[in-house]
């Protein structure tokens, strides 16, 4: 069963935090792959399989991780490119080379 737990981070520390994740992910992936290397290695073939299983379930638990990282990435974006449009100023198009000469032709 999960739960989903909810905290806080300022916007600016959410790459930050994400790398964080990443990193734990990580290690705890390849820690339970490294276990079954070396139930393998020992030659405890039933203690490998039991490393195998949680391996695959570590596997699953990144699996989930990461899509809820996503997820956060893609609002991260979104904010991101929301402030950059808000901070943008808001210019009159400039008029094509090609218009401006021929309006000018037209004049003369």
């Amino acid at each position: 069963m999960r739960a989903n737990i909810t905290y806080s981070v300022d916007v600016d520390n959410i790459p930050d935090e994400i790398i964080r994740i990443v990193d734990g992910e990580t290690d705890n992936v390849s820690d339970n792959i490294r276990s079954v290397r070396h139930a393998l290695e020992s030659k405890n073939y039933m203690k490998a399989r039991e490393r195998i299983m949680e391996a695959r379930q570590a596997l699953g638990d990144a699996d989930i991780r990461l899509f809820e990282l996503d997820q956060i990435m893609a609002s991260y974006i979104d904010m991101v490119n929301q402030g950059d449009q808000e901070e943008a100023p808001e210019e009159a198009p400039e008029e094509a080379p090609e218009e401006e000469e021929a309006e000018a032709n037209e004049d003369g």
